[in-house]
């Protein structure tokens, strides 16, 4: 959060008055902006920083693993959106006007950042131990306490392969079918984690 901030406050006195501000769906600079613009992006993810640990508090009375993966996933977020402001800082140091000249594809290398977020967050939801306010949360899976740790464990494996999905997708796709890829896998990964907490609250006795 603080990052993105730092590194604005710190290019702005050294970037043309006049930036490129908006990009049309081929890439092409279709407006120009002020530069002073480029300070709306870090104040906008201002906001969010009291609310991820305003909502690690909340977490924090279903045990320390379900604060973690809140924590974790602000974490991943804020450093997406660092390396957003670092691509546009580039941007608009070099005065691009097509997005196609950039050596480095910005839809790729999100798409790495998430896949490697997706990962780290399935290896921690098997930990949620006690049905909570995160994890594999459905009607089924919240019968018992049984059930709900099953879950866990396979919505952490579907959430770790939604992950290696998209880190594959920056590898081998381009533009926005990175994105069309993870949204599939995470798609897949829903509906099979629902699909499994129906068949594992039928299954499991009862306790």
């Amino acid at each position: 959060m603080l990052l993105s901030l730092i590194l604005v406050l710190a290019a702005l006195p050294f970037l043309p008055d006049t930036i490129p501000a908006h990009f049309n769906s081929a890439g092409e600079l279709d407006r120009w902006g002020s530069k002073y613009e480029t300070l709306v992006f870090p104040g906008f993810m201002l906001f969010f920083g009291p609310l991820i640990l305003g909502t690690c508090r909340l977490c924090r009375e279903f045990g320390a693993a379900s604060e973690r993966i809140v924590l974790l996933s602000g974490i991943a977020m804020f450093a997406v959106f660092d390396l957003m402001t670092a691509y546009f800082l580039y941007i608009d140091f070099r005065q691009v006007e097509n997005l196609a000249l950039v050596p480095l594809d910005l839809n790729r290398l999100l798409c790495g950042a998430t896949g490697l977020g997706l990962i780290a967050m399935g290896n921690w939801i098997p930990k949620l131990k006690e049905p909570g306010p995160v994890g594999l949360r459905t009607p089924w899976s919240m019968k018992s306490t049984a059930v709900w740790r099953k879950c866990q464990r396979f919505g952490g494996w579907a959430v770790a392969a939604a992950g290696a999905a998209s880190l594959a997708a920056a590898l081998l796709a381009e533009g926005a079918w990175c994105w069309v890829w993870t949204v599939l896998a995470l798609t897949a990964a829903g509906i099979a984690g629902a699909v499994y907490s129906r068949y594992a609250a039928k299954t499991t006795p009862e306790e």
